[in-house]
Parts: C-alpha cells; structure tokens; sequence
C-alpha cells in the first residue's frame, strides 16, 4: 500500500479472493473502499514514534450482506505498508472484533437500505417531481413549495445514500 495515494501497488491472488475483487477493481480502488480500520494506531516496537513501524485492525469490506476477513495493516513511517488478512489469534482481537462487528453492521444497514427503503424514496422524489412539473405548467404557485420539498427530498436521499455507503 502507497499510504501518500492511499492506493494499492500490489497484492496476491489471496488478497484478491478475499476482499472479492478483481485486479482491474484493486487498482482503481483506494484504501476507504477496500478496508475498514480500526480506530486508532498502534507501535509495532517500543520505539520512537518517527522511526518505527506502527499496526491498526481492519476487514474488508466486500459486496452486501458478505463478511469481511480480519487483519491487520501495517505502515511504516506513514508512507508504505502491507496488509495481513486472516486470523491472528488474540492478539489485537477486541480491536479486530470491533472493527469487523462495525463493518458487518455497516454491510446490513446498507443491505436493507438497498432492500427496503431505497425504491421507496425514489418513487416518493419521481412522484413529487411530476407534481412540480405540473404545477409549473399549469402556473400554479404551490410549484414553489412543490420544488421546495423535490430539493429537500433529493438532497436527503443524497445525504443517507452517503451515509448508508459510508467508505471513511
């Protein structure tokens, strides 16, 4: 991992199979979009800050509804770094237990937002967006307020879409 990009230089078929991309995916995608960190860094050694290495829990973040594999990211002096995916044992395992419970939830509100509420939203802005365009037509000036509720409802289904999908 190139951290001053936050992109990916390299990786194997494993890293592949587990975040379920494909090469063309990984190298497009940044580091939000393929993992969740955890919450805070730590040193991998007991020395100073600027010259060592330091570690941080992650999963990965794969398609709804799927689980992401455990590990762990590594960076050295904030600019390079490796990512280990697998299970490690209890080292860092409540770090990772959240991290990866954070994730699964993420992965279930997004699943039912896609399942559930989504195509709702969109009918209600379609509906209310051809009741402004009749209005408008038909120089009424509840069109105003009509449009009003058409942005209000557009920008907020903007804002739960960004939310609901959430890559920070």
């Amino acid at each position: 991992m190139n951290f001053e990009s936050r992109s990916f230089v390299a990786w194997n078929p494993k890293f592949l199979e587990y975040t379920g991309r494909s090469n063309d995916e990984l190298r497009t995608s940044n580091l939000e979009q393929v993992l969740a960190l955890g919450e805070s860094w730590s040193l991998v050694s007991e020395g100073e800050p600027s010259e060592g290495a330091e570690y941080i829990a992650c999963v990965t973040r794969r398609p709804f509804g799927e689980n992401g594999s455990p590990g762990f990211v590594v960076r050295n002096l904030g600019r390079l770094g490796y990512v280990m995916l697998d299970d490690f044992g209890p080292t860092g395992a409540f770090e990772q237990g959240k991290t990866v419970g954070r994730e699964e939830e993420r992965n279930r509100i997004a699943k039912a937002f896609h399942d559930e509420v989504s195509s709702s939203m969109l009918a209600a802005l379609f509906l209310v967006e051809s009741a402004k365009i009749e209005l408008e037509e038909a120089g009424l000036p509840q069109a105003e307020v009509v449009a009003k509720a058409s942005d209000i409802l557009a920008e907020t289904t903007e804002k739960i879409v960004s939310v609901v999908t959430d890559t920070k």
